[in-house]
């Protein structure tokens, strides 16, 4: 194996010369399993490749806490036409056409906070009706 300083002027080259040139060698070195099964060998490397690299999980992207109110009160059973005008700024002086732009985003914004917090899902309204299964149709009950 040849040894090269870096180029520091583009250390992506660099690295990309060095990774070659290993994963080379470890075809060189392994050369009898490669050529039984080369897509295993692959699937091997990929999977090296991964854990290797593997980046921890992040912070978790910052949301307008307008949105997690908003779907609290969705999930208590609170129409959309009763929160537009609450939660999105200006909403009264819009055009009809901005203001369903900005309702398709809104509403987005809020399911996507549902999904995500499953605690708060959409509740059925107090005093709404709740289907009850017909007694008559099972004479046998």
């Amino acid at each position: 194996m040849r040894h090269r300083e870096p180029n520091t002027d583009n250390p992506g080259e660099a690295l990309y010369r060095d990774a070659l040139e290993a994963v080379r060698g470890l075809k060189r070195n392994h050369r009898q399993y490669y050529d039984i099964d080369t897509k295993a060998f692959r699937e091997t490397l990929r999977k090296v490749c991964a854990r290797a690299c593997r980046m921890k999980p992040g912070p978790k992207p910052q949301r307008d806490p307008r949105i997690a109110k908003a779907a609290r009160e969705r999930g208590a059973g609170t129409d959309w036409q009763g929160l537009y005008p609450v939660f999105i700024d200006g909403y009264a002086g819009m055009t009809p056409y901005t203001q369903s732009l900005i309702e398709d985003g809104f509403r987005r914004k809020v399911t996507d906070y549902l999904r995500d917090h499953p605690l708060l899902k959409l509740r059925e309204k107090p005093g709404a009706e709740i289907p009850v299964a017909n007694s008559d149709a099972n004479p046998a009950g």
